[in-house]
């Protein structure tokens, strides 16, 4: 395949893309879509979220601070899955519920609590999936080595800065109108005259407004700590999030036009299997998204 002086369009029109073969009837089986399967992934998933908010909130009452310490920590690192992590990126492809309204009222609510842009996410990830790892075309994963040094590893165990500025900043800029600024590398993904900017600016707008709403909500009933449980719990502790999506396409080859080139299947357990919504399976995620 041509190399990053290709023309973009030149190679969009020539990427052929493998996939396995699979019988039609089995695809068809596999990509059957259950109201009740969703309810058991996302229901839980947002019941587990707020059983810790809950929990937290009592021992924070109680002045168990040792306890609550902890608490918080793990509530933290189970709010890492529930943004573009995992959570947010499933339901994007609309797979999750046979009802659409259903995994469309889940894909908000988890994108307002992770700080998440969902009709972004969504139009960002369509062009990954179109042409992954490919230079110049797929700017959601860039297949140029992204250095991580040794304060990016503290701060994904404490507070993860650069995800502050890749939501926080980008969405602040996307509310006062600049939507030009990007959560990944487009810069930007939508014309300023596309019908769907304005959407993407209200969106940004409802975030701030939502959040800091709740924000001043929590101070008034003198329950601060739901400020760190609600408002900002995917910016601390986001090492096992990092680490999972790492085994995504990281250390890859780009411009090839083959998913068990470009992407990892790994095997996980039960519990973290769980928690990234079994995306481990990654080169078939890709080959067929809709299952």
């Amino acid at each position: 395949m041509s190399g990053p002086s290709t023309p973009a369009g030149s190679v969009r029109s020539q990427i052929t893309w493998y996939r396995t073969p699979i019988e039609r009837e089995r695809l068809r089986e596999l990509t059957q879509r259950s109201d009740l399967r969703g309810l058991l992934h996302a229901g839980s998933f947002l019941l587990i979220y707020l059983g810790s908010v809950v929990t937290n909130m009592w021992l924070f009452v109680q002045g168990y601070w040792v306890g609550l310490a902890i608490g918080c920590y793990l509530h933290c690192m189970f709010c890492g899955f529930i943004g573009m992590e995992a959570a947010v990126h499933e339901l994007s492809h609309g797979t999750v519920f046979k009802t659409r309204w259903l995994n469309t009222l889940f894909y908000r609510i988890f994108a307002f609590l992770s700080w998440n842009s969902y009709l972004h996410f969504k139009e960002s990830h369509t062009k990954h999936h179109q042409f992954t790892y490919f230079r110049g075309l797929d700017l959601e994963q860039q297949s140029d080595p992204i250095p991580v040094r040794w304060w990016d590893v503290i701060f994904w165990f404490t507070f993860d800065f650069k995800k502050v500025r890749k939501l926080i900043w980008t969405n602040l800029n996307h509310a006062f109108g600049n939507t030009d600024v990007d959560f990944f590398f487009w810069c930007p993904l939508l014309s300023r005259t596309d019908v769907k900017t304005k959407k993407l600016v209200n969106w940004a707008r409802f975030l701030f407004a939502g959040h800091i709403a709740l924000a001043i909500l929590f101070v008034l009933a003198d329950l601060w700590i739901l400020i760190l449980l609600v408002n900002v719990p995917v910016f601390f502790a986001t090492f096992l999030s990092h680490a999972t999506g790492i085994l995504q396409h990281a250390g890859l080859h780009g411009d090839v036009p083959d998913w068990r080139v470009n992407s990892y299947t790994v095997e996980l357990g039960p519990i973290l299997g769980y928690l990234y919504w079994h995306m481990n399976y990654h080169t078939e995620h890709h080959m067929y998204a809709s299952v």
